[in-house]
């Protein structure tokens, strides 16, 4: 019960922060362009890297990685919203857009990942 828990919390915590950063960035931006889903999924999958480095070496708990990266990670990134500005961007026929939003996304994403678990190996150096 307390997984659930922990998954729930995290996801409503993860995904008050992906809307809010995504609505900010995409106001900032002032684009068609999905910058700010964009932007919280290479946000989110740095954290991801980061805070994986940091659970390996301070060998997080159970609940901690359940509530980090299922629940907070998992409601902060978002696929399926990712899939569907990409579609938006086909229906309106703006095909360069989607496909710049496919490639970007993922590129960026496992670019990110790797950057953030890097900068957590990094940050365990100096903190041990």
């Amino acid at each position: 019960m307390i997984q659930v828990l922990l998954l729930l919390s995290g996801g409503a915590i993860g995904t008050a922060f992906r809307y809010g950063i995504s609505v900010w960035v995409q106001r900032f931006m002032d684009h068609p362009f999905p910058y700010g889903i964009l932007s919280v999924n290479i946000l989110g999958s740095l954290f991801i890297g980061f805070f994986w480095s940091l659970s390996e070496a301070f060998a997080f708990s159970p609940h901690t990685k359940i509530f980090l990266f299922t629940g907070f990670f998992g409601g902060f990134t978002t696929f399926s919203t990712f899939t569907l500005d990409t579609m938006n961007l086909m229906k309106s026929g703006d095909y360069k857009l989607a496909l710049f939003n496919l490639l970007a996304s993922n590129i960026l994403g496992i670019l990110a990942v790797f950057l953030g678990y890097i900068l957590g190996k990094q940050a365990v150096n100096i903190i041990k």
